[in-house]
């Protein structure tokens, strides 16, 4: 989301903006212009300008008046000089990350594989688990759901290389707004698949770390963690059988397209062409069991109207149901 005071990024806030603008359309100023144009009093006046100094937007003459510097330089010398502070700050984080393991093992010795309870602590353990990924994140998703999607870190490990997959049991999209929440998780890079039913929530971190839901009810707040090898290679076998047998979800956000015009889905003859992103995502929907008036909840449409839209997909693959529809996918390599 932009912000109505962009330099406050570089440490300025919106006062200091303010009379760095005043100055950028005179080519300078004094305190008195600040003064008199910005509405402040001279010594913050004063000292608005000598932070504008500091930050190399403004030189400084003898006669104590301040002259802008060209933006295109100076606020890139000043970006260039917060970005290696920040790495600065990156690179301090393995040192301070390992002395927290080692205030950790130093209180406690915490097993290779452990119970975890109450909310507080089972969500600690989901956002760490998702941190620490350095190439892989897979889950087995399924409602009811204790913690919302973390979008920010999601995306935040998605851009650091991390791959994202995720199998989502089709009662996920019984809320209202499970369509749009994946939507924006996948515009986020995350791959999502779906399946009529999972067993289990899964989350897994390379192979290496795990947490699997312990109950299903409403108050679900425990789960099993867990670092030990065979239980990992029984999670992740679990993981790809079910990604296997998913059907994927495409489309950026998955948005719902407009309705297409007859002579695109009427047109029987052209068995090349590849399913619109809202083909796929029905057939999808449909292979996982979801119901139709799911199904119209989550693209905001009529059940009428979508079944209008279903009429459509069958005349396209001449079929009549949704198995005989599956089938035709099938063959045309849809699915």
């Amino acid at each position: 989301m932009e912000t109505e005071a962009p330099l406050e990024l570089v440490g300025l806030d919106a006062e200091a903006e303010a009379v760095y603008r005043h100055l950028l359309t005179r080519g300078g100023g004094t305190v008195d212009d600040v003064v008199n144009a910005v509405g402040v009093e001279g010594g913050r006046a004063l000292t608005l300008l000598e932070r504008l100094h500091h930050n190399g937007l403004v030189s400084r003459r003898s006669s104590g008046e301040f002259l802008t510097v060209d933006p295109r330089h100076a606020l890139r010398a000043l970006v260039d000089s917060r970005e290696r502070q920040l790495a600065a700050v990156r690179e301090a984080a393995g040192p301070l990350g390992a002395i927290f393991d080692d205030a950790r093992r130093s209180s406690m010795t915490e097993p290779a594989t452990r119970t975890i309870s109450g909310p507080e602590a089972v969500g600690d353990c989901y956002y760490r688990l998702k941190q620490v990924a350095r190439y892989e994140i897979c889950a087995l998703a399924r409602p009811p759901f204790l913690l919302a999607p973390n979008e920010p870190l999601d995306e935040a490990a998605v851009r650091r290389g991390v791959r994202v997959r995720a199998v989502y049991a089709a009662a996920s999209f019984d809320a209202e707004s499970g369509w749009q929440e994946l939507g924006s998780l996948v515009s986020r890079g995350e791959e999502a698949r779906v399946v009529a039913a999972l067993p289990v929530k899964l989350a897994m971190a390379d192979r290496s770390a795990a947490m699997v839901s312990l109950s299903l009810g409403d108050a679900e707040d425990e789960c099993l963690y867990t670092e030990a090898p065979p239980l990992l290679e029984a999670f992740s076998e679990l993981f790809e059988r079910y990604w296997a047998a998913a059907a994927s979800l495409s489309g950026p956000g998955l948005e719902t397209p407009p309705p297409a015009a007859p002579d695109v889905l009427g047109d029987h003859g052209d068995q090349a062409r590849n399913p619109t992103d809202e083909e796929r995502n029905l057939l999808a929907l449909f292979a996982a069991g979801v119901k139709d008036d799911a199904i119209a909840r989550q693209f905001g449409m009529s059940t009428r109207t979508l079944r209008r839209r279903i009429q459509d997909l069958y005349a396209e693959l001449g079929t009549t149901n949704r198995f005989g529809a599956g089938v035709a996918a099938a063959r045309r390599n849809w699915v």
